[in-house]
């Protein structure tokens, strides 16, 4: 009789670990960050890229780095800055809200182009040119999909401003 409780037990005890760790699995760690590096933003888009925000030794804008990666692990389609260089003058974190709507921002400027990483009720990426949206997708499940609070101490504030809200 003690074995047979114990073996019902420990069967239970089975299932509901398959139960948990399956459902865990289910939030896959989805970046292109390292596994060193702090993951400030990362997560899946429709069509299979991903858009993540990378540091390391970044408690400071003039220490570390901070590095944008867009594409697939196999293909990184943009890398910004292409060196790993401090985000001093290259990066900026905006807090956006606008009464109970939340709305942070880690974005940066690349030649004519402007890209907004977001943390809001759905996540997403933007991409201005010249000031003009050629660029929108939300995120999809998974990942780290909010602007991580070390960011807010390694990377220069912003105001607001109207190029946050297109």
């Amino acid at each position: 009789m003690f074995q047979s409780n114990s073996l019902k037990v420990l069967f239970a005890i089975g299932v509901f670990g398959v139960f948990i760790s399956s459902a865990f699995a289910e939030e896959e760690e989805v970046t292109l960050c390292e596994s060193q590096e702090d993951i400030y933003f990362s997560c899946p888009l429709p069509g299979g890229e991903i858009v993540s925000v990378c540091a390391f030794g970044n408690n400071k804008p003039s220490s570390g780095y901070v590095q944008y990666r867009y594409g697939v692990p196999e293909k990184l389609e943009l890398t910004y800055p292409q060196s790993k260089v401090p985000p001093k003058g290259r990066f900026y974190v905006v807090n956006a809200s606008e009464g109970s709507a939340n709305l942070n921002i880690i974005k940066f400027y690349n030649g004519r182009y402007t890209y907004l990483v977001a943390q809001a009720f759905r996540s997403y990426l933007t991409v201005l040119k010249d000031g003009a949206l050629t660029f929108r997708k939300s995120c999809e499940a998974g990942g780290y999909a909010f602007i991580n609070r070390n960011a807010l101490k390694g990377i220069e504030a912003l105001p607001k401003s109207a190029e946050d809200f297109k």
